[in-house]
């Protein structure tokens, strides 16, 4: 098995799919490349009206009777670009930055989170060296925003008995388990004032970002909720208009202001609320900048309604709440203030809760609820998705580890549950019975700008896959 050339097949096929555009919800032109990827290849597929698609791929002679494998990623990515790129992700492909050992892309995410295992997946159908059971590649939509995709896939059919999902993000590390979550939209529309004190904008920009589960440990910096410090240090505000954060799944990294004040010494309260900061290394590269509007009869929130509004951002549930007492270092529960936009007297909040424990999940959910009640907000609650729980003694999982080693110089990987939402929680719920884990290529940075896939880590994981998929075949 010439590993070289399937690892250049592998990144041939990511190259590819990067030229077909794939935001969540308007995964339809991925979901016909696939499709029509099966008919050329003469594989049974079906595809649903959420433009998840199933292929299936016979067993090769003589694997028949061996357990069926699921392989699993999905389709959708987040699309995020910098300020000044003229990207549009609804028809222009991603385009790739090819470094010695990595592909970046140019102001846009790379979609590698999940576009390396969708990736994967066609590299395991296309391959007729591959000795394999039974496979289905199950390729899903709208994870990035509540794992629509794989809550109301038709899983009916499908036998097997394990299931790898291709969405991990670091090599050394397979997950068994992870966080369920709900996200909470708070929204208020309130009667504008006419602003006849000074106008102020209020630009905070270069803070990191990052993934608003898997990175929520590292204490980066929200920019919403560094705006509403601010604004809450000033007196007899009146906010313009209010907009940070672009996905409820990220740590929002700028925020802009609009604002109406008589305050004075604006910038001493930005230094002083700057100085008590945290900063991480990462969140070094932070600006606060601050400057006069000129501009006339211009409306905004009351002084009350805008006052309400900076007390909610500040005292909703929100960064790591709670870590977990059973397992060392792991958030079990936390919130994301993701989106925060205010515009023409319309207010809309968006936060992302997450944990481990479905009863503190609606423990939070209950408190911010209430909160914003407090404040006459109404709160729509969607996308709620379940944590999948450890499955002690899998057999995949044992399988997993040696294939690990025999790639890895008997090095052990990690195994973990994970404060993020892992589409394995919806499929555990509707296929109760599989053992299933997820893995995949080292990857850093994933939602932001910088996001890197590692082509050497690329190399092992699909030597570690095909050693796994070989001795799963092995097995009776």
């Amino acid at each position: 098995m010439n590993i070289e050339k399937k690892y250049e097949k592998l990144l041939y096929w990511f190259k590819e799919i990067s030229k077909v555009p794939r935001n969540s919800c308007k995964e339809q032109k991925i979901a016909e490349y696939i499709c029509n990827f099966a008919k050329e290849r003469k594989l049974e597929y079906r595809m649903d009206n959420n433009f998840n698609v199933l292929i299936k791929k016979e067993a090769t002679k003589g694997y028949e009777n061996k357990e069926a494998i699921i392989f699993q990623a999905h389709t959708d990515m987040v699309c995020e670009k910098t300020e000044y790129s003229t990207h549009d992700f609804n028809s222009d492909p991603i385009e790739i930055i090819e470094n010695e050992d990595t592909y970046t892309a140019k102001d846009t995410t790379l979609g590698a989170d999940d576009g390396i295992g969708v990736a994967t997946l066609l590299l395991l159908l296309d391959d007729e060296e591959i000795k394999h059971p039974n496979i289905y590649c199950l390729f899903t939509t709208q994870e990035e925003i509540g794992m629509n995709g794989a809550k109301y896939f038709d899983y009916s059919g499908i036998d097997a008995k394990y299931l790898i999902n291709v969405d991990g993000e670091e090599e050394n590390t397979a997950i068994v388990g992870c966080a369920g979550g709900v996200r909470l939209c708070y929204e208020k529309e309130v009667k504008q004032t006419e602003i006849d004190e000074c106008i102020y904008s209020l630009n905070i920009t270069g803070l990191h970002g990052g993934h608003s589960g898997i990175d929520i440990d590292k204490r980066r910096i929200n920019s919403n909720f560094l705006a509403a410090q601010i604004i809450n240090k000033l007196d007899n505000v009146k906010i313009v208009s209010f907009i940070g954060g672009n996905k409820d799944n990220a740590i929002p990294n700028s925020t802009k202001v609009v604002f109406g004040t008589n305050s004075k010494n604006i910038k001493n309260v930005i230094d002083d609320v700057l100085r008590i900061t945290e900063k991480t290394n990462e969140d070094k590269e932070l600006k606060v900048e601050l400057s006069k509007v000129n501009e006339d009869l211009i409306k905004g929130l009351s002084i009350e309604d805008s006052k309400e509004l900076i007390n909610l951002i500040l005292n909703l549930k929100q960064g790591v709440i709670e870590y977990s007492k059973d397992v060392e270092g792991l958030v079990e529960t936390s919130g994301n203030i993701g989106i925060v936009e205010v515009k023409d007297g319309k207010i809309n909040i968006t936060q992302l809760i997450r944990s481990s424990d479905d009863i503190k999940k609606e423990q939070i959910k209950e408190y911010n609820n209430s909160l914003a009640k407090k404040y006459g907000y109404s709160t729509q609650e969607s996308s709620s998705y379940p944590g999948w729980k450890y499955k002690p003694n899998s057999n995949l999982e044992k399988v997993y580890i040696d294939a690990y080693m025999r790639v890895h110089n008997m090095e052990k990987p990690k195994i973990c549950a994970i404060h993020a939402g892992v589409e394995c929680g919806m499929i555990y719920n509707k296929l109760p019975n599989l053992e299933m884990i997820s893995i995949g290529p080292d990857l850093a940075n994933v939602h932001t700008t910088k996001e890197t896939l590692y082509l050497k880590s690329c190399q092992r994981f699909l030597n570690t896959l095909l050693e796994l998929i070989d001795e799963l075949s092995a097995n009776k």
